[in-house]
């Protein structure tokens, strides 16, 4: 046997969605409404506006909406990363998220997320300035191999970093380990997201019934 195979790969999912133009002009003044009246969590967002964890739960049909994105979304990178093993219900998908809004100088700084299986974010507005940076509201996501930055080996991947775009209707899913960061927002920019947390509930995973909400009923 002669082979050399490449080990302890990392899915993240990146999916534009279609004609969510409508929906995500609606998604921007609820959530804009929203931080007029509410002050902002603190997290790891540094100058910008974080919601509570309860945007599941706000009462608009946008946001039923938008959880037909994330069971559409979790179904696709689960499939993909069993190979075809598992293909969850909605009924085993417990949530939740929280909407945030940048503007200028704002960033977050290097985290992962919480105890779950899959986080994500959707962007509702990316109208993003990159006149002092190209980076500018970029999310990067760093190698999660972490003892390979001691590694030097031109031109190979070790220690290197995932950089993605934020576009208006595109969802970006990974593992909740990933670490990962958004570069500062430049002047006169301004992005709407929300970012989210999906535990899938199986046999030997106890729910979080107390602080997630449950995405059965959703087709």
């Amino acid at each position: 046997m002669h082979v050399v195979k490449s080990v302890f790969c990392t899915p993240i999912l990146v999916r534009d969605w279609g004609d969510s133009a409508d929906l995500n002009q609606r998604l921007s003044k609820i959530i804009l409404e929203k931080e007029a009246k509410a002050p902002t969590v603190q997290r790891s967002n540094i100058g910008s506006w974080d919601s509570n964890k309860d945007f599941l739960e706000w009462p608009y049909a946008e946001v039923q909406q938008f959880k037909a994105f994330i069971v559409d979304a979790v179904r696709e990178i689960t499939f993909k990363a069993t190979k075809g093993k598992y293909n969850p219900k909605p009924e085993d998908m417990f949530a939740h998220a929280w909407a945030n809004v940048s503007r200028a100088d704002s960033y977050r700084k290097i985290h992962n997320h919480e105890s779950c299986t899959w986080s994500g974010v959707y962007y509702v507005k990316s109208r993003l300035v990159k006149e002092k940076c190209k980076s500018s509201g970029n999310i990067e996501f760093l190698d999660p191999r972490m003892l390979c930055i001691a590694t030097e080996l031109p031109d190979s991947n070790f220690g290197g970093r995932v950089k993605l775009l934020p576009r208006a209707g595109r969802m970006v899913l990974f593992p909740n380990w990933l670490h990962h960061y958004v570069n500062p927002v430049e002047d006169k920019s301004l992005r709407i997201c929300i970012a989210f947390n999906v535990k899938l509930e199986t046999s030997s995973v106890k729910r979080r019934m107390n602080t997630m909400c449950a995405l059965g009923g959703v087709s």
